[in-house]
Protein backbone atom coordinates (compact mmCIF):
# COMPACT_ATOMS: atom_id res chain seq x y z
CA UNK A 1 0.00 0.00 0.00
CA UNK A 2 1.51 3.80 -1.09
CA UNK A 3 1.87 6.26 1.58
CA UNK A 4 -1.22 8.55 -0.18
CA UNK A 5 -3.10 5.28 0.42
CA UNK A 6 -2.53 5.22 3.91
CA UNK A 7 -2.99 8.99 4.31
CA UNK A 8 -6.45 8.65 2.61
CA UNK A 9 -7.66 5.88 4.67
CA UNK A 10 -6.78 7.54 7.56
CA UNK A 11 -8.51 10.50 6.71
CA UNK A 12 -11.37 8.55 5.77
CA UNK A 13 -11.05 6.87 9.48
CA UNK A 14 -10.33 9.94 11.13
CA UNK A 15 -13.59 11.88 9.66
CA UNK A 16 -15.76 8.36 10.64
CA UNK A 17 -14.63 8.40 14.29
CA UNK A 18 -15.10 12.32 14.39
CA UNK A 19 -18.64 12.04 12.91
CA UNK A 20 -19.62 9.34 16.02
CA UNK A 21 -18.01 11.07 18.61
CA UNK A 22 -20.12 14.17 17.58
CA UNK A 23 -23.13 12.40 16.75
CA UNK A 24 -22.57 10.39 20.31
CA UNK A 25 -22.58 14.03 22.49
CA UNK A 26 -25.50 15.62 20.42
CA UNK A 27 -29.24 15.52 22.49
CA UNK A 28 -31.66 13.22 21.06
CA UNK A 29 -33.99 15.36 18.69
CA UNK A 30 -37.77 14.46 19.17
CA UNK A 31 -40.59 16.08 17.34
CA UNK A 32 -42.49 18.14 19.43
CA UNK A 33 -45.25 16.82 21.40
CA UNK A 34 -48.20 17.83 23.87
CA UNK A 35 -49.56 16.29 26.66
CA UNK A 36 -53.51 14.97 25.99
CA UNK A 37 -55.86 17.22 26.68
CA UNK A 38 -58.61 15.55 28.81
CA UNK A 39 -61.36 18.16 27.98
CA UNK A 40 -60.64 18.18 24.03
CA UNK A 41 -63.65 17.57 21.97
CA UNK A 42 -63.51 13.34 20.92
CA UNK A 43 -64.91 12.21 17.39
CA UNK A 44 -66.10 9.18 16.14
CA UNK A 45 -65.73 8.82 12.55
CA UNK A 46 -66.69 6.59 9.67
CA UNK A 47 -66.65 6.37 6.24
CA UNK A 48 -68.78 4.56 3.67
CA UNK A 49 -69.21 3.73 -0.18
CA UNK A 50 -72.78 4.68 -1.86
CA UNK A 51 -72.59 2.38 -5.09
CA UNK A 52 -74.61 2.08 -7.90
CA UNK A 53 -74.96 5.37 -8.67
CA UNK A 54 -75.94 6.68 -12.21
CA UNK A 55 -73.79 9.16 -13.97
CA UNK A 56 -76.80 10.48 -15.22
CA UNK A 57 -78.52 12.07 -11.93
CA UNK A 58 -81.45 9.45 -12.31
CA UNK A 59 -84.00 10.16 -9.68
CA UNK A 60 -83.55 6.39 -7.76
CA UNK A 61 -80.18 7.71 -7.29
CA UNK A 62 -80.40 11.22 -5.96
CA UNK A 63 -83.10 9.64 -3.31
CA UNK A 64 -81.04 6.88 -2.48
CA UNK A 65 -78.37 9.14 -1.76
CA UNK A 66 -80.93 11.35 0.13
CA UNK A 67 -82.00 8.57 2.63
CA UNK A 68 -78.37 7.43 3.50
CA UNK A 69 -77.35 10.89 4.44
CA UNK A 70 -80.43 11.90 6.24
CA UNK A 71 -80.00 8.36 7.84
CA UNK A 72 -76.44 9.75 9.16
CA UNK A 73 -77.54 13.15 10.22
CA UNK A 74 -80.30 11.32 12.38
CA UNK A 75 -78.01 9.20 14.05
CA UNK A 76 -76.54 12.39 15.18
CA UNK A 77 -73.38 11.99 12.32
CA UNK A 78 -72.35 15.03 9.68
CA UNK A 79 -70.71 14.78 6.47
CA UNK A 80 -67.36 15.66 6.27
CA UNK A 81 -66.26 14.74 2.97
CA UNK A 82 -67.13 13.30 0.01
CA UNK A 83 -65.90 11.67 -3.64
CA UNK A 84 -67.05 10.66 -6.30
CA UNK A 85 -65.47 7.37 -8.07
CA UNK A 86 -65.41 7.76 -12.20
CA UNK A 87 -65.83 4.24 -14.21
CA UNK A 88 -66.73 4.05 -17.84
CA UNK A 89 -67.57 7.97 -18.32
CA UNK A 90 -69.83 7.96 -15.61
CA UNK A 91 -70.10 8.53 -11.94
CA UNK A 92 -70.58 5.41 -9.99
CA UNK A 93 -69.65 5.57 -6.47
CA UNK A 94 -69.97 7.77 -3.80
CA UNK A 95 -67.95 7.75 -0.87
CA UNK A 96 -68.47 9.71 2.09
CA UNK A 97 -67.34 10.59 5.55
CA UNK A 98 -68.90 10.99 8.85
CA UNK A 99 -68.38 12.67 12.07
CA UNK A 100 -70.15 12.94 15.68
CA UNK A 101 -69.09 13.77 18.93
CA UNK A 102 -68.25 10.86 20.69
CA UNK A 103 -70.40 10.23 23.74
CA UNK A 104 -68.20 10.25 27.16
Amino acid sequence: MTTSTKQRLLIAFSSVLVGCAVGATMPRLAAQSFPTNPSAQRWEQFCERIGGLSGDGSAAARERLNQTLAARGNEGFELVAASFEQRNQAWSELHVCFKRPLAR
